[in-house]
């Protein structure tokens, strides 16, 4: 057991040693933004007039002392934890004495670990295998008879319920799976015509039933989007990915091929999804299925966006501006969950209340299909009666608002007064047939998407 403990430990002792010092700079960062955010806060007024409180003076003033208490709060916090993991660092097979040991000491409170692999959820530990702890013949403990072990996602996967007595409604309640992979760790098992250059999105609806999301060309602005059917993904303990490319079938995730309202023009069906196309050309053909954007939105739900508050690259940044960036990075890439477990259709997973499933969070059309209707005098500049047949979503609607008042350049890059308040660049398509003539009135042009 010994020897056991002490070689887990060794297996990630050098990545944590790492983590907690780069941790320990960033709170020292922290740490320094605190006593000035204290500054701050004491030379905020004590008392307001009404006319103060009517502009919301005393709110700002609240809020920021209250930033510094948050922060203060964070750091004892994460001093804690790296203290624990300090103390269990500093443990040593020569020195070990297990009984004046506290686990407390050793175990950060609420500290959940780093993230599951794929072969973590593939092979997870529940509990010790019947005959106890097994040893090999050498004494050393055997790790692998010693705990039994599940497949995570076929576990989830298989749940089924006998009392179904809607016919419309499936006795599964679990639709699918999804999880992020890092491009780096699964690129070898790509071929050269596959290779994306962000990470990918793993679907899983069964042992048969799955598929790999790739996205590619983000960083020249010029997104493309490929569905893989696959099989039998699996990874192995190096982290090597293992799965079988697989033909077009009804019931992959998102059941893109069997959808009556899929719309690829005069093109093979089988042809045109086995081929990259923009996340426009995906819109076009699949926003009246029944999991409508739903490719595009896996895509965003699980794409590492860099906001500007995690930007280390950023220009002009002080090395204190860039080390709290970059403690911000860590805390986002924290709570990452491990997977996304996706509802069927009418499934609920929300005991809190009696929400009918696949309305709120789900890929489906009722959840992604809204109605967007501007209403106005003729100055505006937006037709009268305009039914517009083309798919946006919700991401154009910033862009052809600013456009409609004149705020929005043609490449969708807000104005020099709105720039030098931290606007940047709006991804979303403005609404051409709405804008066009506002838009280009202003001597702004037509929007170049």
């Amino acid at each position: 057991m010994r020897d056991a403990f002490f070689s887990t430990l060794n297996r990630d002792r050098i990545a944590w040693t790492g983590e907690l010092d780069g941790l320990d700079v960033e709170l020292a960062a922290l740490h320094r933004a605190i006593e000035k955010q204290q500054a701050l806060c004491g030379a905020q007024p004590k008392t307001f007039t009404l006319a103060d409180r009517e502009m919301g003076r005393d709110d700002e003033a609240r809020r920021v002392c209250v930033l510094k208490t948050q922060w203060s709060e964070m750091e004892a916090q994460y001093r804690a934890y790296i203290a624990n993991m300090r103390n269990l660092l500093s443990l040593h097979p020569a020195t070990f004495a297990p009984a004046k040991v506290k686990a407390e000491d050793l175990i950060p409170r609420h500290a959940m670990g780093a993230r599951n692999t794929i072969h973590d959820l593939q092979n997870y530990v529940v509990g010790l295998v019947a005959n106890g702890l097994a040893v090999k013949s050498d004494g050393s403990l055997d790790l692998e008879h010693s705990f039994v072990r599940i497949n995570y996602l076929d576990l989830l996967k298989e749940q089924t319920v006998r009392n179904n007595l809607q016919s419309p409604v499936s006795n599964h309640p679990i639709d699918f799976l999804a999880m992020r992979i890092p491009r780096e760790s699964i690129a070898p098992a790509l071929t050269s015509d596959l290779e994306p250059d962000d990470d990918v999105i793993w679907l899983y609806g069964g042992t048969n039933r799955q598929a790999l999301v790739l996205a590619r060309g983000k960083v020249k602005g010029q997104l493309q989007l490929h569905y893989l059917p696959i099989a039998n993904l699996t990874q192995d303990e190096k982290g090597i990915f293992h799965f079988d490319r697989a033909e077009w079938q009804p019931d992959f995730p998102l059941r893109m091929l069997e959808d009556a309202r899929l719309d690829v023009g005069d093109a093979d069906r089988i042809a045109w999804l086995n081929q990259w196309h923009s996340d426009v050309e995906w819109l076009h053909a699949l926003h009246k299925t029944q999991y409508s954007n739903g490719l595009i939105g896996v895509h965003e739900q699980f794409t590492q966006f860099t906001a500007p508050s995690t930007d280390v690259d950023a220009p002009g940044l002080s090395e204190d501006e860039r080390l709290l960036r970059s403690f911000h990075r860590r805390q986002r890439r924290l709570v990452e969950p491990d997977m996304q477990i996706n509802a069927n259709n009418h499934w609920n997973f929300d005991v809190r209340g009696f929400n009918p499933g696949g309305n709120h969070g789900s890929y489906f059309r009722i959840s992604t299909h809204s109605t967007l209707m501007f209403a106005g005098g003729e100055r505006t500049g937006v037709p009268r009666g305009l039914a517009i047949t083309e798919p946006y979503d919700s991401l154009s609607v910033a862009p052809t608002i600013l456009a409609l008042t004149g705020n929005l350049q043609s490449d969708n890059q807000p104005i020099d007064s709105l720039s030098k308040r931290g606007f940047k660049r709006f991804p979303g398509r403005v609404i051409k047939e709405v804008a066009g003539a506002a838009f280009g009135s202003r001597g702004a042009g037509q929007s170049s998407q």
